[in-house]
């Protein structure tokens, strides 16, 4: 995984929520311009780059979508915001589906395949933008466009193989970083073998979902025999 363009973080995800935005308040204009966009934050993150930056491929995956957004929300099956997200290119990256948006430029063509890295389109400032950046969103597998955020999700967590450093410059991340220690992969394998499969660690072989069901129903009969009878 990679980040799609070398620039810091201008805006994150979750920040400046629309909802609350009332006539009086400083920021009013942005509901004049384009209504209650993001009541609940930011759906994803922007980069702070100018206009013709190369915009990659933060991974492999198939183009769902290349070019203007247009028609209305029904006509795309992600809600990338019709008009506002300008040039945008819609990538099925497998776990997720990755959203460009604000493009001057989109370069790779609807229904090709890309490799992580691969130049799709250049930055710009098109659709509901108030300066030059690549807005970039993530919809995780199974989203769900009625949650909040619209279904969108952090995108940082999937940009797994850079880190923005403490100046939000992008630096690639070391094998200390990325990897973990034998002991520690050893004790999250031993964990997840307790909880779902009933490690050597559990009492009775049983997974611990399992022991507490038991236990609740064991304390839930417990409980009944030592409690009056109505009447007694």
């Amino acid at each position: 995984m990679t980040y799609p363009v070398k620039a810091s973080i201008s805006q994150n995800f979750g920040e400046n929520p629309t909802a609350n935005i009332r006539p009086g308040n400083p920021d009013y204009w942005i509901i004049q311009q384009f209504g209650n966009y993001q009541p609940d934050g930011h759906t994803g993150i922007d980069f702070n780059c100018p206009t013709g930056t190369e915009v990659s491929a933060v991974a492999s995956g198939k183009v769902l979508h290349s070019g203007w957004m247009a028609g209305t929300y029904a006509d795309n099956p992600w809600w990338v915001a019709p008009g506002f997200a300008g040039i945008c290119v819609v990538i099925d990256h497998g776990t997720f589906i990755g959203v460009y948006g604000h493009l001057s430029k989109n370069i790779a063509s609807k229904n090709s395949w890309v490799n992580e890295g691969d130049a799709i389109g250049l930055s710009g400032n098109t659709g509901g933008s108030t300066g030059p950046h690549l807005h970039f969103e993530v919809l995780p597998d199974g989203y769900n466009l009625n949650a909040r955020f619209y279904g969108r999700v952090n995108p940082l967590p999937y940009l797994g193989s850079a880190s923005v450093g403490p100046t939000g410059d992008i630096t690639e991340s070391t094998e200390t970083e990325d990897e973990m220690t034998p002991e520690q992969n050893r004790m999250l394998v031993a964990v997840y073998d307790a909880i779902f499969n009933g490690g050597k660690s559990m009492p009775e072989g049983k997974p611990l979902k399992d022991l507490i069901h038991d236990n609740f129903t064991q304390v839930k009969s417990d409980i009944a025999k030592i409690t009056p009878k109505a009447g007694a």
